[in-house]
């Protein structure tokens, strides 16, 4: 835990890192229900002060307290700073969850289970059709990797797009699904 909370701490004292949400989620926030959101290593909050300002109830999840520490005490935000390894998705608890770019094969299971019915789950990363230098093979999305994950919620968003990262174009994957 302690290099990559320094490794992501530094990054997010640099200011590197986005501040503003994603156009997808932008797209999706129709199709949430108000109530508890989980932002699944949420970072500095891009997020979830968005949705916070819209009314949800969010608790984002991250690694960095470099990150988090400017979102404490603000309205509709609770900043949880744990790493994801040793953290429990409450079951049956939330509206909604977000995971952008932070694939984490092992969390699929909780995310399933911490949904309420009804319950939207949306995620943007990257795609394994790349020619992937300079990206762990672990953290890609194999093509239709999603859909056998979640047979079992409606899937109703699926889209693959092309997105900037480092210079070049990489697909992503911008998925929604919801628990039925």
């Amino acid at each position: 835990m302690q290099a990559d909370a320094m490794k992501w701490d530094k990054k997010y004292s640099q200011d590197l890192m986005p501040h503003t949400p994603s156009n997808f989620l932008l797209e999706m926030v129709d199709f949430l229900s108000q109530g508890r959101v989980l932002d699944i290593a949420g970072g500095n909050g891009r997020h979830s002060k968005f949705l916070a300002q819209k009314g949800f109830e969010c608790e984002c999840v991250d690694i960095s307290k470099v990150a988090l520490a400017p979102l404490i005490g603000l309205k509709g935000l609770k900043p949880i700073c744990v790493d994801l390894d040793d953290y429990k998705i409450n079951a049956d608890y939330y509206e909604a969850i977000l995971d952008f770019y932070f694939l984490d094969r092992r969390l699929f299971s909780g995310i399933k289970k911490g949904l309420k019915v009804g319950g939207v789950f949306l995620m943007e990363t990257f795609l394994a059709d790349n020619d992937c230098i300079g990206l762990d093979s672990q953290k890609i999305l194999n093509n239709g990797e999603l859909e056998k994950i979640f047979y079992d919620f409606e899937i109703f968003f699926k889209e693959e797009r092309l997105k900037k990262h480092l210079g070049r174009e990489v697909k992503i994957i911008v998925f929604g699904a919801r628990k039925i």
